[in-house]
């Protein structure tokens, strides 16, 4: 073996035989740190060159490294470097036996190797200087020294890989690694597995309550964390004690704060259901914003655009969390000017109440009118009062007892057919079909609530009455692009939206619950314009009185009195005692020449405008012109 001799670093070049081509450039950084901490441990390999220069056959990587140095002015340019000098003719052969020959420094044993060190009183920060490394990687193998001999064994032996070996440094307890890792089938290769057995009962930082609270919060409140050094976005709270507490004062104090007019409040944290309160809610009105609360709104919104242009911007999420908790705020803050804006009716509230929840983004939720099922009754007579008060014709019209003895489903057929009509109505109407139209963008510029039945939001509801509107269609081709609308006159623009608006209406209901109620206020209005004569559309046919309530029929035939005063009892008494099918026939035929309806199939008369009027006429009017 030929003997070492020191070369000046200034004389030695590149060599064209060297087989490695790829250098990395942290990996020369961290090998000149190496070099300057502890010299070239090991030597160059090199042939002599005609010119009295040495080519480097083999230690490129710490050739690049020591003119870093001398770069850096670390080095002098003459230093001498310890080489072998070979043959020119085994140059190639040399550097690729080096470089294959080559094996990796155990993983374990680099960790073994830093703890050591810092045994010995060495830190962190001199470690990561003397060997090249980020700090951060240092940590990374000092926690990986801290597993349990056993588990650096199993390691060592192939048991686990290195990633299941910084999975379980995610517990500090040898305890819970040993019950974990003696649990699981060898080999372990799955990280996943060890760390979530590890995190039970640890709640995430991305849990709903978590970013309720604020990890801030919940650190100045006395709880722990726990940090995964090999993967930053896992972070774990320890303390659910504590975190409950603050989740608990923090929707405590929101629930203070807005629960002022409301019948009750409560809070629910655990997102379980709502129990005890009905589909219906109180719907608020929407007052416009004050000038202060504009300008504070368009502050929030520039605000919270540039914490999320932060945000995106973040490389380290370590520091994302103050961020996020500031943008919760301003989220906060902008939900409560929205919410402060929706007025409710100050008699309903005192019927209803608000609940405080939280999202799986960890916002506050407020939800305001919830009702329970208990208070339906005492809003509905509410509400029955003030249509009075006001002198609204409807105020009886649809009573909590309305349509009471029909079932639910013979009450949407009877709707159904009302809807049905109403439907016709409206799409030979355009006066109408505009009325609604502004009434429903009326509702939605300044009112939360709507016309209830009417959703005009070009959706049409299938009622299965396509043909019997396919009549009334305009004569032209339904304009589907602006230009084929401005093509339009007035006159075929009108049918066009009242053909639109026709088939957005449903009306249908089960007559039990308050929505239905509106819903019947809704048709009843729609009806008396279009002064809808039901009779045309419907009857009592016997189908129908095979599905009314026996009782109730009896009574319906009692009052409508179709038989002779004389002998009426006596034949009802009869028809109480025929079958089923035979008592619905002989009911039909007894109030055919009737036109009973019921009484949610009856139009009020509430003074229909004679524009309504007018339209019918419009089509034989132009029609007439045409001619002349």
């Amino acid at each position: 073996m030929s003997a070492i001799q020191l070369i000046p670093l200034h004389k030695l070049v590149q060599s064209p035989n060297n087989v490695r081509r790829t250098h990395r450039k942290a990996d020369e950084e961290a090998l000149a740190a190496s070099i300057l901490a502890h010299g070239l441990l090991q030597n160059l390999t090199v042939s002599a060159r005609a010119d009295g220069k040495y080519a480097v056959e083999a230690g490129g990587r710490r050739h690049n490294a020591l003119k870093r140095l001398v770069r850096e002015g670390k080095l002098a340019k003459n230093w001498p470097v310890p080489c072998v000098v070979i043959d020119a003719e085994a140059a190639a052969e040399a550097s690729l036996a080096e470089n294959i020959q080559r094996v990796e420094m155990n993983a374990m044993d680099e960790v073994e190797a830093f703890v050591a060190l810092v045994d010995a009183g060495a830190g962190v920060d001199d470690i990561a200087q003397r060997f090249g490394a980020s700090v951060r990687h240092v940590e990374q193998r000092l926690a990986l020294g801290r597993l349990s001999p056993s588990l650096r064994a199993a390691y060592r032996s192939g048991q686990i890989t290195l990633d299941v070996a910084r999975a379980f440094c995610i517990s500090a307890d040898p305890e819970a690694q040993a019950r974990v890792f003696k649990g699981l089938a060898k080999p372990i290769t799955n990280a996943g597995l060890v760390r979530n057995a590890l995190t039970a009962g640890r709640i995430a930082k991305t849990d709903r309550l978590a970013l309720f609270v604020g990890l801030q919060a919940y650190e100045a409140a006395g709880g722990r964390l726990a940090r995964d050094l090999f993967d930053a976005t896992s972070v774990f709270l320890e303390d659910g004690e504590i975190l409950q507490r603050l989740a608990l004062e923090k929707a405590e104090a929101l629930r203070a704060a807005h629960a002022e007019g409301w019948g009750w409040s409560e809070i629910n944290l655990t997102g379980a259901q709502i129990e005890g309160c009905a589909s219906e809610r109180l719907h608020a009105r929407v007052r416009q914003f004050s000038p202060a609360e504009t300008r504070r709104l368009r502050a929030l919104e520039t605000k919270i655009a540039r914490l999320e242009a932060e945000l995106e911007a973040l490389e380290d999420c370590d520091g994302a969390d103050a961020l996020w908790d500031e943008r919760r705020a301003l989220d906060q803050e902008r939900e409560q000017i929205m919410q402060a804006a929706r007025v409710f009716e100050p008699t309903e509230m005192a019927h209803a109440g608000l609940l405080v929840s939280v999202d799986r983004d960890g916002k506050a939720v407020i939800l305001r009118g919830l009702i329970r099922r208990t208070d339906l009754k005492a809003i509905a007579k509410l509400r029955r009062a003030k249509l009075a008060a006001s002198g609204d014709d409807q105020a009886g019209a649809c009573g909590p007892n309305s349509g009471s003895g029909f079932s639910k489903a013979l009450m949407r057929e009877l709707t159904l057919a009302r809807t049905r009509a109403i439907r016709e109505g409206v799409a030979a109407a355009p006066h109408l079909a505009l009325a609604l139209l502004v009434c429903m963008l009326g509702h939605e510029n300044v009112d939360a609530d709507a016309l209830c039945g009417v959703d005009i939001q070009a959706t049409a509801h299938d009622f299965d009455d396509a043909y019997t509107l396919q009549g009334l269609k305009p004569r032209k081709p339904a304009p589907q692009t602006l230009k084929d609308c401005l093509a339009l006159d007035a006159a075929e623009l009108s049918r066009c939206l009242a053909m639109i608006v026709a088939q957005t209406i449903d009306l249908t209901h089960e007559g039990v619950s308050a929505r239905d109620q509106a819903r019947q206020r809704s048709s009843d209005t729609i009806a008396s314009a279009l002064a809808l004569d039901m009779g045309a559309h419907w009857c009592a046919d016997a189908a129908f009185w095979a599905r009314a309530p026996r009782a109730l029929a009896l009574q319906i035939l009692r009052g409508a009195k179709v038989f002779r005063e004389e002998d009426a009892e006596s034949k009802l008494k009869a028809l109480a005692k025929l079958k089923k099918a035979a008592f619905a026939e002989a009911a039909a035929k007894a109030m055919s020449a009737s036109r009973w309806l019921p009484d949610c199939l009856v139009t009020p008369d509430l003074g229909a405008p004679p524009a309504i009027a007018l339209d019918a006429e419009a089509p034989e009017a132009e029609t007439q012109a045409e001619r002349a």
